[in-house]
């Protein structure tokens, strides 16, 4: 506890009181607007939503993941339902408003984070600007309002992949081998959120050992490297021995790959699951509804992909409904590719382009919503060839890493522009090392140098 309280009376000389001030209105406003969608949710939420919370509710009301009228609960990663029904156990009730308080309190949390990675990016002399600039963007960036007012996995994730950036870099600095242990854990729990993390942990167990093999020794690596595997796997390891049990094969935190993989390479569809959803409500229900419209929205997409998995079960039996999908997802690859490997070729750069383009929500499906998106990308770019020009290429590596493999996932399967949601937590303190780079230098008078802000080494 002392450690704690002379940490927090340090940070008025280690940031300066005016920032400090600055961060703490940052943070109030953020509080403001996802407080507003906490009372003022979402109209028609995505059916996600609806699924995070009915497993919420089933853990809290009958002690079981997905209850037994619940199909195919392990298509949803388990980490956002645990998390809102240990809220619901502490408040006595299973009431969506107290998911959404939670997911208000992890954005005011991201707000802080977000600012001392942008701290970090931006060294002692740009540091403050960078990270201001970081915080104020999650603050207001309609998608992450949009998503509290939702119920969804993304806001814990939000929250756990910077820090897990961060205490990767501030492990690096750290001669012990224990530090590790941070990011390790970090890693695990974004995974639980969201499961495709697991492929950016796994990364990062390869990183550290290269980057301590590089400072000091081969050993000292390997044992980096074996700290933050064994960290990494501690919160997912009983809910893979769980799925052993319950799924009769090894599933390590979820299914779902399959109709991610199959909306994905649906070229008809655009790979879009909208599109997909509306073409398949019109083939199985005769039904002709506008992607995005409420009406689609009413239309449980479980039945739809079950007649698809069934479709494909009718010459493999054998095949679980997941991977029944998988494989239609393939046949959609095999199909579309050799028939016209131009089109496709043409879908998966526009699924990318719509994943990092536009964010959920209707603000950003304007074209001024648009245009913000894509400029604040394009400062995201720059910002990393600031870095690659400043030669702090583990920086560069560190959040670099997850924003490459995350996109090739969507490229893949599915690239839903809420793929991008977790990732833009590291393009804002991209962005705002960008913007205050050049700031900085055209207020200089003079032309900036990649030695113009100071950097820790790397």
């Amino acid at each position: 506890m002392n450690a704690v309280a002379e940490w927090i009376r340090a940070l008025p000389q280690r940031y300066g009181t005016r920032t400090l001030i600055a961060l703490g209105a940052i943070a109030l406003l953020g509080l403001v607007a996802r407080a507003y969608v906490v009372v003022n949710p979402v109209e028609h939420p995505a059916d996600d939503s609806h699924a995070y919370y009915a497993l919420s509710k089933a853990l809290y009301t009958e002690q079981s993941f997905g209850g037994p009228e619940f199909r195919d609960a392990s298509d949803w990663s388990p980490g956002a339902p645990f998390l809102y029904a240990a809220a619901f156990y502490a408040t006595g009730g299973a009431r969506e408003g107290t998911a959404r308080i939670v997911e208000a309190l992890l954005g005011v949390a991201t707000i802080l984070v977000v600012f001392a990675l942008g701290w970090r990016l931006g060294g002692r002399e740009l540091g403050r600007w960078v990270g201001l600039f970081a915080a104020f963007a999650v603050a207001v960036y309609p998608p992450f309002i949009h998503t509290t007012g939702e119920l969804m996995s993304e806001p814990p994730a939000m929250l756990t992949l910077p820090a897990a950036i961060l205490a990767f870099l501030w492990a690096s600095d750290r001669e012990e081998t224990w530090p590790w242990l941070v990011p390790g854990l970090l890693f695990g729990l974004t995974a639980m959120f969201r499961p495709e993390y697991l492929l950016v942990g796994a990364a990062f167990v390869l990183l550290a050992g290269l980057r301590i093999w590089r400072q000091r020794e081969w050993r000292l690596g390997l044992a980096a490297a074996a700290v933050l595997l064994v960290a990494l796997v501690l919160p997912i390891l009983p809910w893979t021995i769980r799925n052993v049990v319950v799924l009769d094969r090894v599933v390590p935190i979820s299914t779902g790959g399959g109709k991610a993989l199959y909306v994905g390479t649906y070229l008809p569809a655009d790979g879009e699951y909208q599109r997909v959803k509306a073409l398949l409500a019109e083939r199985y229900l005769g039904r002709d509804l506008e992607p995005g419209s409420a009406a689609l929205d009413d239309v449980d997409p479980t039945e739809l992909f079950d007649e698809v998995a069934d479709e494909v079960r009718q010459e493999h039996p054998e095949l679980t409904r997941d991977e029944a999908l998988g494989k239609a997802g393939k046949e959609n690859f095999d199909k579309y590719s050799g028939e016209d490997p131009g089109g496709y070729a043409a879908m998966t750069a526009r699924k990318v382009g719509r994943m990092w383009s536009s964010g959920v929500g209707e603000a950003m499906d304007s074209t001024p919503g648009r245009v913000i998106q894509i400029l604040l990308v394009a400062l995201g770019l720059a910002g990393f060839v600031l870095l690659g020009l400043r030669r702090r290429w583990w920086e560069l590596v560190a959040l670099a890493t997850p924003i490459v493999l995350v996109t090739a996932v969507g490229a893949i399967s599915l690239a839903a522009p809420r793929r991008n949601e977790v990732l833009m937590t590291l393009v804002f303190p991209l962005a705002g090392l960008a913007l205050s780079s050049g700031l900085a230098a055209i207020s200089s008078g003079r032309e900036w140098s990649p030695e113009q802000a100071s950097s820790r080494p790397n």
